[in-house]
């Protein structure tokens, strides 16, 4: 049978769960509350420059992502950057190649001693091998996760390696801190730093859910009000707001939304369920963007700020090193990338206030930069990242198979079941399209 279908959630999730389910001849209609499909995977273009929302780069481990952009004839569509990283801190900046195993033994930011444990910690997470694999955990993968980050690695190392290695990786990557996240969490993700590249889209990140949406049936700003079973019948009666107000029925529905979104949107799931959804933890995040007259020579493509000296923003990103499309020529553009504590403290805070924080701290490693600004832009998401605190793991892998065998036709993809990033979100969605094809059949 061809069956309906309601993808909720226009990210990358959603995206790839619709374009497999259409190919297999369902007819799928995706609702984004949203005016624009790619959700933190978007970017726009505004006088000349691509601004990206929130991803900023690709790495070069995305296997399933990257395999899926060659079969849609995008691959070339990425370019390599030069992956080029500064750390500041103690009133220095330290810059360093990422990936480079010569760079890293001449690091000055870090003393032999800690140069000593980052390799001994890179031995171990590697050792460990699949029980890194967060997707799939083993007994040996929630003994890992009984511990924060910090309390692992201030008990067993130098200081230096939480505040200068542990935090900036947790703030980049998990926009959170070591805190808040497990031993796991920093094992699974140090082990894939040592020897990779990093890539952009020459045309930014909206590049490919743009591609995407303009093929399947997008809805955009079309919030999606409320997901119930239909009384006496085998489907889900789905309301929508917007221009495109009403109630229609739908044989499944695919959830590519937040964790803690779905139990607003779905009434009829159990209070247990609802209750485990809500548990799920997100670090807020704000992007703050400023577009400037001229070049800013000598510098990285991304920057870590430690915490010790900065309050408000953990990352920066010099968009030039992109490649030449996505900054105009003899221009510059930074993506400053709050830190969770400031992000949390600035999210309801209006657009001026946001920048002028920012700004403060950046001027300070480059006088004279805010005089250079263009224009601004400030991005909040306030499901910016999920966060893995110890048990986390092992609570959302229970979840899912409570979720698998309780729903065959309300499915939840996304990166809130345990962990963010472009291909967790990739391969979540294209799971749950394999689901409901096994459910429905393949048609084409």
């Amino acid at each position: 049978m061809c069956a309906e279908i309601a993808v909720i959630g226009a990210g990358i999730a959603g995206l790839a769960a619709a374009h497999f389910l259409s190919r297999a001849g369902h007819h799928v209609v995706v609702f984004e509350k949203n005016s624009f499909a790619g959700g933190r995977m978007s970017s726009e273009v505004v006088d000349g420059f691509v601004v990206e929302k929130a991803a900023y780069t690709y790495p070069e481990f995305h296997r399933n992502l990257t395999k899926f952009l060659g079969d849609l004839g995008t691959g070339n569509a990425l370019v390599e950057t030069p992956g080029t990283s500064s750390t500041f801190a103690r009133g220095r900046e330290y810059q360093i190649k990422i990936g480079s195993p010569k760079d890293f033994f001449t690091y000055k930011l870090l003393s032999l001693r800690n140069k000593k444990d980052m390799v001994k910690l890179f031995l171990y997470a590697q050792s460990l091998g699949a029980a890194l694999n967060l997707a799939d955990p083993t007994a040996k993968t929630l003994e890992l996760e009984q511990e924060s980050s910090a309390d692992y690695l201030l008990t067993h190392y130098d200081e230096d390696i939480l505040e200068l290695i542990a935090y900036p990786i947790f703030c980049e990557i998990f926009l959170g801190t070591p805190e808040g996240n497990s031993k796991l969490a920093f094992l699974s993700t140090i082990k894939n730093l040592t020897r990779f590249k990093i890539f952009s889209f020459e045309r930014g990140m909206g590049m490919l859910p743009e591609r995407l949406a303009a093929t399947l049936d997008v809805r955009l700003s079309t919030p999606v009000l409320d997901v119930r079973r239909a009384a006496g019948r085998n489907a889900y009666a789905i309301s929508v707001g917007g221009d495109r107000s009403g109630t229609n029925l739908y044989d499944a529905v695919i959830l590519a939304i937040p964790a803690p979104i779905v139990p607003l949107l779905c009434p009829d799931l159990s209070a247990e369920i609802k209750t485990r959804l809500n548990a799920i933890v997100y670090a807020p995040s704000i992007v703050a963007v400023f577009a400037l007259s001229r070049v800013r020579e000598g510098t990285s493509m991304i920057s870590n700020l430690v915490r010790k000296d900065f309050k408000t923003v953990g990352t920066l990103v010099f968009d030039r090193h992109k490649g030449m499309s996505h900054v105009p020529d003899g221009k510059e553009m930074i993506t400053a990338i709050l830190c969770e504590d400031a992000s949390r403290a600035l999210f309801d805070a209006p657009d001026d206030a946001v920048e002028r924080a920012a700004l403060a701290e950046i001027s300070g490693l480059y006088p004279g930069l805010s005089e250079q600004v263009l224009f601004s832009r400030v991005y909040r998401w306030e499901h910016g990242a999920v966060q893995l605190p110890p048990g986390a793991v092992s609570r959302s892998h229970s979840l899912r198979k409570a979720l698998e065998e309780q729903y065959d036709d309300l499915i939840i993809a996304g990166d809130g079941l345990y962990k963010s990033s472009l291909e967790v979100s990739f391969n979540s969605g294209v799971k749950a399209a394999e689901r409901l094809i096994r459910k429905f059949g393949r048609l084409q």
